[in-house]
């Protein structure tokens, strides 16, 4: 009895031939390589390369109807990739959500991606329960991964600043009117005065135990005229 098998293959995959992990193809391109008459290594190139393992398919092609942002067209795809869409089972069609916009990440703590796949495999659960209850058919993945998004984070965003830039924030907080403090930092720790110290001239760095209490990032002042300049002048270095 002969057995058949179809599936997906990763580029890095052992004992593949050197030619098939630098195929590199244009759009819609097919280019397919075959063992021994028996076992067909196919390459086909859509949004990503795709590669196909089979022992029963050849690189016969079929004109299929494709869903984009402009509307339905008309593609020639791999008969081998229309089949395995076709007839692969729940986990292939999970993995493939997955990782269609998967956010793992490389890290050498196991539980850490073991948190992040539960996490992935959460998102794509819901999704599907989503699917199954919801009437209306023309959300799709991304579009669900976005409003997903949106309802978990609200409107807290994070906006990252580069160190040693002043923000806007810091400024409307240093020139306001009202009082703002003076303390001593804890255990004598100590921090760059931010008006007098300058770690990239040698021998300028200036270190103080005092900072502001009013300001949010509490920065390192001395006081009188450095706790000063900062509270009145807009460039206050």
């Amino acid at each position: 009895m002969n057995v058949y098998l179809t599936g997906t293959v990763m580029k890095n995959r052992k004992h593949l031939p050197a030619n098939v992990k630098k195929l590199k193809q244009k759009k819609h391109e097919v280019t397919t390589f075959v063992h021994n008459d028996t076992v067909m290594v196919l390459g086909w190139q859509d949004k990503r390369q795709v590669l196909m393992l089979s022992t029963y398919h050849d690189a016969a092609t079929e004109t299929v109807q494709q869903r984009t942002r402009s509307g339905v067209q008309e593609i020639v795809k791999p008969t081998v990739i229309v089949n395995y869409t076709r007839r692969m089972g729940a986990v292939d069609r999970a993995d493939h959500y997955c990782a269609s916009y998967g956010f793992m990440r490389k890290s050498l703590k196991w539980w850490r991606k073991v948190f992040f796949w539960l996490l992935e495999v959460a998102v794509v659960n819901s999704y599907i329960l989503f699917k199954h209850n919801q009437t209306d058919k023309t959300i799709r993945h991304l579009k669900y991964r976005k409003n997903l998004i949106r309802q978990l984070v609200g409107s807290q965003r994070h906006i990252a600043q580069r160190p040693g830039r002043r923000s806007s924030l810091d400024e409307e907080e240093r020139l306001t009117k009202k009082p703002h403090f003076i303390e001593q930092l804890p255990r004598n720790n100590t921090k760059d005065c931010a008006v007098c110290s300058d770690r990239k001239t040698p021998g300028m760095r200036r270190k103080t135990v005092y900072c502001c209490k009013t300001c949010t990032r509490k920065p390192g002042l001395h006081p009188g005229d450095c706790f000063e300049k900062y509270h009145t002048k807009t460039i206050y270095r």
